[in-house]
């Protein structure tokens, strides 16, 4: 990848005259069966792109999303701080689907309303982090998409699919069909893929057109950024069906976790993983203890929210490293638990 780097053609992205963006954003665009595509600097800000041209359908645009949705807990208020749309949060399940697919429908359905801003977009999260990497069921989508398509005006569907690779992977489908109910999709090229940086967010040609304006008042038109492009399309075409390898990781951490911490199942809980994250639920008094005795071991875990640890292979882990890794996470949790 880094000799691909180096050997990069490039141009001035923000006219168009990148061949490695092109390129990219033509591959991202075919892959997904999107009219159009563009590269961003992250997923963030492809979301926000997204959120940028959505708010500005309508005078007073509302987007509809998960309360626990990335987009909402961990990309500084975007939705609101610069695309100055409302949010309409709706609970989510633990598989990431909303908990009560009747209000979705009422909001989306609402009649135009004086007092009320206007829903312009629905936002899913696929697959969704906040519990572990799940996969959104293909027929949820198809509700969700119906919800969308019987509104009395246009209401669209948006994925933040920075791990949408992962779901296709887990479903066994191509990338398009998984992308197909979506009107647009951001995918993120630096997680499970292994590019260093950016995203990519694809969608209808006029839909693009108007991210690009978007991508450029924020700051995210960029000169040479074929250096980066470069990167992304060869972590697409080399490095996307080596997922299969971190979700059997993912699991082969569960299972040894499960099998070793059987004896504190009162205290202990390991989520099930469907794609590439290994989640432990522990005492809220054990989380912090435990991440930093596992980086004095070598074993980077993250301490994901007051209660739960998340463990997540990539594609520079051998076998022997995960079993090493899983073993001092077993050691050190065990010692705690005592």
């Amino acid at each position: 990848m880094r000799e691909i780097i180096a050997k990069a053609d490039v141009g001035d992205d923000v006219f168009g005259e990148d061949p490695s963006c092109n390129a990219l954003e033509a591959e991202c665009a075919r892959l997904l069966g999107k009219e159009a595509a563009v590269f961003a600097a992250s997923g963030t800000m492809g979301n926000l792109l997204a959120s940028m041209v959505y708010s500005q359908r309508t005078p007073m645009a509302e987007i509809v999303i998960g309360k626990d949705a990335h987009v909402m807990r961990l990309e500084v208020g975007g939705i609101a701080n610069v695309a100055h749309a409302s949010t309409y949060q709706l609970a989510n399940n633990e598989d990431g689907t909303f908990a009560d697919m009747a209000e979705l429908k009422e909001v989306v359905h609402r009649a135009p309303s004086i007092v009320k801003p206007t829903v312009t977009a629905v936002f899913l999260e696929n697959t969704y982090g906040t519990t572990g990497g799940k996969v959104l069921p293909m027929s949820y989508v198809q509700q969700v998409r119906q919800i969308c398509d019987t509104a009395p005006h246009k209401v669209s569907l948006h994925c933040d699919g920075a791990r949408l690779w992962n779901a296709a992977i887990a479903l066994n489908l191509p990338l398009h069909e998984v992308a197909a109910p979506y009107d647009t999709v951001q995918v993120c090229l630096s997680k499970g893929l292994g590019a260093p940086v950016g995203s990519v967010l694809a969608g209808p040609k006029d839909f693009i057109d108007h991210a690009r304006l978007a991508r450029k008042t924020i700051g995210g038109g960029m000169r040479q950024a074929g250096l980066l492009a470069a990167a992304g399309l060869y972590a697409i075409q080399h490095n996307y069906e080596k997922l299969r390898l971190d979700h059997e990781h993912a699991a082969l951490i569960a299972d040894y976790l499960e099998k070793e911490l059987a004896g504190h199942a009162d205290k202990v809980n390991v989520i099930r993983p469907e794609t590439n994250m290994a989640f432990v639920r522990v005492p809220r008094e054990l989380v912090q203890p435990a991440a930093a005795q596992c980086k004095e071991r070598g074993v980077l875990i993250f301490p994901f929210d007051t209660t739960t640890l998340r463990m997540v292979p990539n594609l520079n882990h051998t076998r022997e490293d995960i079993e090493k890794a899983m073993k001092v996470v077993a050691e050190v949790l065990l010692q705690l638990l005592k």
